[in-house]
């Protein structure tokens, strides 16, 4: 019990952090490490994100982002099925944004795949 109410307060404080720092929308820092994570066409990172699209079912959207990007975000689910949570949480560490406002982030930014070739 007392478990679940620390985790609430932390996540309240993360939020509230968030909105104080603008952290849900700059995501620069974040996406100088989506690039240096993609890398180019062969690169691991990006082999990785296809290779969890398609044991996802979401090779389509992955392939029709890279041929056609779109300011459309797509939902959290979707990004943590297709970025491993370790590299969410390097992301996270990286930028210094909360886990949420990471999440968020790439929500924003995935659909701009074909424009993060490094």
């Amino acid at each position: 019990m007392a478990k679940a109410a620390t985790d609430q307060i932390g996540q309240t404080a993360d939020k509230v952090a968030d909105v104080l720092t603008g952290a849900r929308t700059d995501t620069s820092g974040l996406m100088s490490a989506v690039i240096a994570y993609m890398g180019d066409a062969g690169s691991p990172g990006r082999r990785d994100l296809h290779d969890r699209a398609r044991r996802a079912g979401l090779e389509a959207q992955v392939t029709q982002w890279e041929n056609h990007p779109t300011n459309i975000p797509v939902g959290e689910d979707v990004v943590t099925r297709l970025i491993p949570a370790p590299v969410i949480d390097r992301f996270s560490a990286e930028t210094g944004l909360s886990h949420n406002a990471t999440i968020k982030g790439l929500s924003d930014l995935l659909p701009h795949l074909s424009r993060l070739d490094g």
